[in-house]
C-alpha cells in the first residue's frame, strides 16, 4: 500500500492520508485480511478518521458491516426474499443470512467482455498506483452479475453497499462494470447504502425514493455526516 497518498474515495478526488499505526483497530474489527467482523460502530470512536480510512482502503472495504446497519437492514428485509448485490467480502449477507452475489470484477481472474478488457486492466492499474486494495471476496459470495442474480433468485428486495452504477455516455461517473440500477428496480425493491457526496451523480436518484440518515453507518468516505441509505420501490416499468 502506498503509505503517503491513497485514493480513499472511489470516483472522488484523491485524499491524502497520513501514515498511522492501525494494528489495534485491525485487531478489533477485522476477521482476516479483507474480511471484517460485524461490530458496533462505537468501536471507531477511539480512532481517527484517518485511521478509519486507512483501514478501509488497506482492506478493500467501502461500507463497514456495523451492527447498527445490520439491524436497520434486517428490519427492512424481515420476512422477505432478499439478496445482496455487490456483496464483496460477504460479511453483511452472512450476518443477515441472505444470498450474497457479486460479479467479482475486482478479482484477477475476472473476464470482461473483449471490448472492455483494456478498460478493466487500466482500472486495476489505477487502483494499484493509488494504493487501493482490491476486494477480498467471501466464500459465501456467489459469482453472478447483479441482473442475472435478480433473474435467478427472483428476490422481492435487493440491497447493496456503495454500489457503482453502470456507466452510460454523458454520465459524470459510474463504471462499465457497474449495476444497471434502473433495470433492477423494474423487478424489485432496492436499498443502497452509500454517501451523499460520493453517489450524488447516480441517475437513479431522479426516480421517486426515500432517503434515510441512520446512526452507525460507517463508510470509507471522509465526511461521515453524509452517509445515507436510499430505498426505491419496484417500478414495474
Amino acid at each position: 500500500m502506498n503509505p503517503v497518498e491513497i485514493n480513499a474515495l472511489i470516483n472522488m478526488r484523491p485524499t491524502v492520508l497520513q501514515v498511522e499505526d492501525i494494528s489495534k483497530l485491525e485487531s478489533l474489527v477485522m476477521e482476516s485480511k479483507g474480511i471484517p467482523k460485524v461490530v458496533d460502530a462505537s468501536v471507531f470512536d477511539d480512532f481517527s478518521d484517518n485511521q478509519r480510512m486507512l483501514l478501509m482502503v488497506k482492506h478493500g472495504l467501502y461500507v463497514f458491516p456495523t451492527t447498527e446497519l445490520a439491524e436497520w437492514l434486517g428490519s427492512h428485509t424481515f420476512a422477505r426474499k432478499v439478496i445482496e448485490v455487490g456483496a464483496g467480502n460477504g460479511a453483511m449477507a452472512n450476518h443477515l443470512g441472505v444470498v450474497a452475489t457479486d460479479n467479482y470484477s475486482q478479482a484477477p481472474d475476472y473476464r470482461p467482455e473483449p471490448n472492455l478488457r483494456n478498460l478493466w486492466i487500466q482500472g486495476r492499474q489505477a487502483m494499484e498506483r493509488m494504493g487501493q486494495a482490491f476486494v477480498t471476496y467471501g466464500e459465501n459470495v456467489n459469482r453472478v452479475e447483479a441482473m442475472a442474480a435478480v433473474i435467478k433468485y427472483k428476490p422481492e428486495l435487493v440491497y447493496g453497499c456503495f454500489i457503482t452504477h453502470k456507466y452510460r455516455a454523458g454520465d459524470k461517473d459510474g463504471n462499465k462494470f457497474g449495476v444497471d440500477e434502473e433495470k433492477l428496480v423494474r423487478r424489485c425493491d432496492y436499498i443502497m447504502v452509500g454517501n451523499a457526496k460520493t453517489h450524488q451523480n447516480k441517475r437513479i436518484l431522479s426516480l421517486p425514493h426515500e432517503e434515510f440518515i441512520v446512526p452507525g453507518v460507517v463508510t470509507r468516505c471522509q465526511d461521515q455526516n453524509l452517509n445515507r441509505i436510499w430505498m426505491w420501490r419496484k417500478t414495474g416499468k
